[in-house]
């Protein structure tokens, strides 16, 4: 019975995740509606078939029938639904047919145990897991579409190739994701490769997601604007070409009404001089009105005129009849050409409804008055229209209507200009927008009208008593013609980088897992290993910053330019994503330090009120950008306090505390807090602010690592829920504790304390610099030893803005010869050295301790190290070695112009 239950709970996990997740996925199809270039379904899918084997069918075939299922039709039945799609059923066979396939593979050329921290199992499950099983979906699913006509024969390979590459990726993202998951809750994983393979790939195919998501709204706005763009076009020659057939109406009724004792050659010239102007009215014609006392006169007449003609005449069907006797008559007298118009000479205008009813308005308006849409009798094959009658009364005391007739298809075709008009759907209705008629329409596909219709035009006119609306909409082909699928471009590349970064995160931590794994069977190696897995994430922080670095001096330099406000938009969020993105690097690199405890705390003399100063000042611009306000309570009297204490790791804890306040408080106050305890055995530190709060359940779990208290589906703030996890084990490590308190919706309040020990310090002989912000670095002598050129460039372009004269040099050997050359030329004299670490022939360490050597006056000169090294034991050794301070890469500006700040300030050197 239980294993009865494990199933059945085992079908049901399936069926909803696939479910949900495809329902979900539907919203990546690309803006025409007809393919997803991302399924993520399909790895989920497999990873489920690798877990329980192929029994997980049944539910997996169910879950992809109802995800191609539409349940919102008011008339949705079952039976209408199968009968009416039977693709679904073939794209459902497909989708799981597919995940069989791809486990098959993998059981049979792979480990059977789903290592896939493996390399050679890893080859396999990229070759054969994604690409080999996606063809089974998208050949079934694309022909499926063919051969049911919901996409052309031309469409084909596209649909197919963008199924396949969907299906590939979303394996290749999402079924490590699934089968990490699953080991990890048997705890043959653990939690931190699992949360982080999962952050980098899923928070990076957000990012994705996101981004597409723009740019397709981007590309829907772009799509709108032509569509208008050419929808007001188009109105606006349909409407002009009308109202010049009514012009034309209104010339020939100017001509009958001047007329006294009118011949058929006198219309028919004029008729003629005028038809040769126009191109959509296809006939001209006076019709007569007269009473049935007058019927034989005129029969005789229109006898003469028009020898074949059988007098007054109706329509029944397609047959002309004499017309009854009728108490009056409207019938046509002249028509001009005749030639395809004989049927209509003699006929009883007034014997049509439609007809009828135009006449009677315009004799009532005494004004010019169309039909709505008729069939012509003019034309049997294309005989869509409308006739326009003009009153007028000739000189022979004659009544009656100067009348042409307009032939719809002829205005639209001359209407639409170009291949890009042609390919929209063009509809003319009449009434309001709510109750109309379609009078015409050109290239509309009812299926086609519901996917664009979004996309459309109307534009509304009235031309007698009738309300004729325009209505453009676009079509499939007007999208391939103007659509960029930067969209789509974007999701898929964006895509693949992700399942590459899937790749690259796989064999990052299956060389850990492999380290681990030799540590816990060979405890005597445990140094060995550290010593190689410290140097691993030296050399990773080194070659993640160094390429960060030039992004951001770019970045920088570009921020400098004549830029619109536009980009300058997109220049502030391309640096945040920067920054973002290098505190991330630096909390895991903090973290894997303290897991390894090779976090050092370093206590030095540090001016309290000094440090909180300015970390109000670092964070002065955000929070007005946020209009928030940021407070320093700083109880203590002494504001020249210094006490012992790792001055770096407390201000990383305040940043971290701080800016969760400021992401965390939409409006009121940040309140930084600094007091003594009465005992002044400690020094507390408190954050309060007037934000969200948190509830007491989240408190408890606050300080864990990669915690965030939101939903990913939900998430508003950005972060990857190490700042705490960090700032309590820093705290800790100083001999100290945190805590918070907290109420929803009213603030939260983070204090902590550590150990107080003041140091005296002596007074002050040498002039000091009051601030960062009113330090002139004008006329400062700096020489920047660099071998990158992106890095030169940009220290370059910052410092020159500051006034500062700047020296390059390409390597340590050739700093040195610089400053000998200064010294013997007597030119220039170098007040600073910026450094960098890594340089050919000599580096930046090396050349700083030949320095320190010298017997001149360069021996003392200050050195501010530039390195993309993050480990505290490095930047100690290279402190130890005669540079003054550390700047890291990526160098943000800020904290280059503080470091030299810092060390002028400490200097007797001033320049003005």
């Amino acid at each position: 019975m239980s294993y009865f239950f494990r199933k059945i709970g085992a079908f049901s996990i399936v069926f909803i995740v696939y479910f949900i997740s495809g329902k979900l996925s539907l919203y990546l199809s690309s803006i025409d509606g007809y393919s997803t270039p991302v399924w993520p379904p399909a790895g989920l899918a497999l990873g489920f078939v690798l877990i329980f084997g192929n029994r997980i069918w049944i539910p997996l075939f169910l879950a992809a029938y109802l995800t191609n299922t539409h349940f919102t039709d008011p008339g949705f039945s079952w039976l209408k639904s199968i009968s009416g799609n039977p693709q679904n059923i073939l794209i459902s066979f497909g989708n799981s047919i597919s995940a069989l396939f791809g486990g098959y593979l993998l059981k049979k050329y792979s480990d059977s145990k789903l290592n896939i921290f493996s390399v050679k199992d890893l080859l396999s499950f990229f070759v054969l897991a994604g690409p080999t099983a996606a063809i089974f979906s998208s050949v079934i699913g694309s022909t499926s579409l063919l051969i049911f006509d919901i996409i052309y024969k031309d469409f084909l390979f596209q649909t197919w190739f963008t199924w396949w590459l969907g299906d590939s990726i979303g394996i290749i993202i999402f079924t490590p994701i699934l089968i990490l998951t699953y080991k990890w809750i048997l705890k043959e994983e653990t939690g931190l490769r699992l949360i982080l393979f999962s952050s980098a790939t899923i928070g990076t195919f957000v990012l994705t997601i996101t981004i597409f998501f723009v740019t397709r709204d981007w590309e829907k706005e772009f799509i709108r604007y032509r569509i208008k763009s050419d929808g007001q076009i188009i109105s606006s020659e349909i409407e002009n070409r009308i109202f010049e057939n009514l012009r034309v109406v209104k010339s020939l009724g100017t001509f009958l009404s001047l007329q006294k004792n009118l011949t058929k050659k006198d219309f028919d010239t004029y008729a003629k001089s005028i038809l040769d102007e126009t191109e959509s009215v296809s006939a001209l014609s006076w019709n007569v009105l007269i009473p049935n006392s007058q019927r034989l006169l005129y029969e005789s007449k229109l006898k003469l005129d028009y020898p074949h003609s059988i007098g007054i005449n109706f329509k029944e069907g397609n047959v002309s009849k004499v017309s009854p006797l009728n108490e009056k008559y409207i019938f046509i007298r002249y028509i001009y050409p005749v030639v395809g118009n004989k049927s209509a000479i003699g006929y009883n205008v007034f014997s049509d409804p439609v007809r009828k009813e135009a006449l009677l308005k315009a004799m009532e308006s005494n004004n010019l008055e169309i039909t709505g849409k008729v069939n012509l009798i003019q034309d049997s094959s294309d005989n869509s229209g409308f006739l326009v009658f003009y009153p007028i009364k000739s000189l022979d005391n004659e009544f009656g209507f100067a009348t042409a007739v307009v032939k719809i298809t002829s205005i639209i075709k001359k209407s639409l200009i170009g291949s890009d008009q042609n390919n929209l759907c063009v509809q003319i209705l009449e009434g309001d927008i709510n109750h109309t008629n379609e009078i015409y329409n050109r290239n509309c596909i009812t299926s086609h009208e519901k996917i664009f219709s979004e996309f459309s035009h109307t534009y509304t006119t009235k031309i007698g008593s009738h309300l004729l609306t325009y209505k453009i909409v676009a079509t499939k082909e007007y999208f391939d013609k103007n659509l960029t699928n930067a969209s789509r471009f974007i999701l898929i590349i964006s895509s693949l980088l992700t399942g590459l970064l899937g790749i690259l995160m796989l064999i990052i931590l299956g060389k850990e897992k492999s380290i681990q794994e030799i540590v816990e069977r060979r405890t005597f190696e445990l140094e060995k290993a550290n010593r190689v897995k410290s140097e691993f994430l030296a050399n990773m922080s080194h070659e993640i910053r160094t390429p960060m670095n030039g992004v951001l001096g770019m970045l920088t330099l570009l921020e400098e330019t004549n830029v619109d406000l536009e980009q300058k938009d997109y220049l502030d969020n391309a640096k945040k994503s920067v920054l973002s993105l290098l505190t991330i690097i630096n909390d895991i690199l903090d973290v894997s330090k303290l897991e390894n405890h090779k976090l050092e705390i370093i206590p030095t003399e540090t001016n309290v009120f000094k440090l909180c100063r300015d970390i109000q000042l670092l964070f002065q611009s955000d929070v007005i950008e946020k209009n928030l306000k940021l407070n320093l309570d700083f109880t203590i009297e002494d504001t020249n306090l210094h006490i012992l204490v790792d001055e770096n790791r407390i201000r990383q804890v305040l940043n971290n505390l701080i800016s969760n306040s400021l992401k965390f408080t939409p409006s009121g106050i940040i309140t930084l807090a600094v007091k003594l305890d009465p005992s002044k055995k400690f020094i507390e530190f408190c954050v309060h602010d007037t934000g969200i709060g948190i509830s007491e359940e989240n408190i408890k779990r606050l300080f864990d690592r990669f915690v965030q208290l939101e939903d990913a589906r939900t998430k508003r703030f950005e972060g990857a829920g190490l700042g705490l996890y960090i700032s309590k084990q820093l705290v800790n490590l100083m001999g100290g504790e945190i805590k918070v308190e907290s109420i929803l919706n009213i603030g939260s309040t983070f204090k902590f304390t550590i150990p107080f020990h003041q140091v005296a310090v002596p007074k002050q002989t040498v002039k000091r610099i009051e601030s960062a912000e009113t330090f002139n670095l004008k006329n400062i002598n700096v020489l920047v030893a660099e071998d990158n050129l992106l890095n030169q460039k940009f220290v370059r372009k910052v410092l020159e803005k500051e006034k500062v004269n700047v020296t390059i040099a390409s390597n340590g050997k050739e700093t040195i010869q610089l400053l000998d050359a200064s010294l013997v030329q007597e030119t220039t004299k170098y007040d600073l050295i910026l450094m960098d670490i890594q340089m050919p022939e000599l580096d930046g360490l090396e050349t700083t301790k030949r320095i320190r050597k010298r017997k001149d006056e360069y021996q003392k000169i200050p050195i501010i190290a530039l390195t993309a090294n993050n480990m505290d034991s490095q930047i100690q050794e290279y402190l130890e070695n005669g540079m003054d301070d550390c700047v890291k890469k990526p160098i943000i500006l800020s904290e280059l112009l503080n470091s030299i700040y810092k060390i002028f300030s400490n200097s007797n050197l001033t320049k003005t």
